[in-house]
């Protein structure tokens, strides 16, 4: 069974999970880790370190509302995935936050992106954990669709308000319906600007 550490501002565990932060995400998709350090455990934000037993298996960074939490950043080391840990880590992650909706986004499948099956894997990965389409999406340097485990949540603004708090509130996520975005993408030759 994993076991669960609140990750504090410095010492070995932020350590631990900047190295996976680094690693797991592209420069492009992070935010500077001191900047999440500094907000863990500020306007309803954490960040969480998974054990086994003394090993190291994975983070979560997430934010919390009063019925929802948004888990912005999940990685599972990269010698231990395909074990198992991605699936307790979110299994641990429901058990806690009960009757709340589990909402995150991911890089929308896209057949000519440069990494397609990873992207279907990904998706697959939590679909088979119990999340499903929310129907929404946003763009923020390429399509990402919002997942959901729970009661969905009733408009693309509850979501964006999530999404947004990772920076304050200083940025405004669009979330629009994911056909909708999709659809202008196809018709579009120029970026979208939101």
């Amino acid at each position: 069974m994993l076991r669960m550490k609140t990750v504090p501002l410095f010492g070995k565990d932020a350590r631990r999970v900047k190295r996976l932060y680094q690693t797991a995400f592209p420069v492009e998709q992070r935010v500077p880790f001191w900047s999440l350090r500094l907000r863990s455990g500020m306007n309803g934000m954490e960040i969480v370190a998974y054990y086994d037993q003394d090993v190291f298996c994975g983070f979560a960074n997430l934010v919390k509302s009063d019925d929802a939490v948004y888990i912005y950043y999940l990685a599972v080391d990269e010698n231990l995935r395909g074990k198992g840990y991605g699936g307790q880590i979110l299994d641990d992650l429901k058990r806690r936050h009960a009757g709340k909706t589990i909402a995150l986004d991911i890089e929308a499948t896209d057949p000519s992106a440069d990494n397609p099956r990873q992207r279907a894997a990904r998706r697959a990965f939590y679909l088979n954990n119990g999340f499903v389409s929310s129907g929404y999406g946003f763009k923020d340097g390429g399509l990402f669709e919002i997942l959901v485990f729970g009661e969905k949540l009733e408009s693309p603004g509850a979501y964006a308000s999530l999404i947004d708090r990772l920076a304050f509130g200083l940025t405004h996520t669009v979330v629009r319906p994911m056909k909708e975005i999709r659809h202008s993408k196809k018709h579009s030759n120029s970026k979208m600007h939101e």
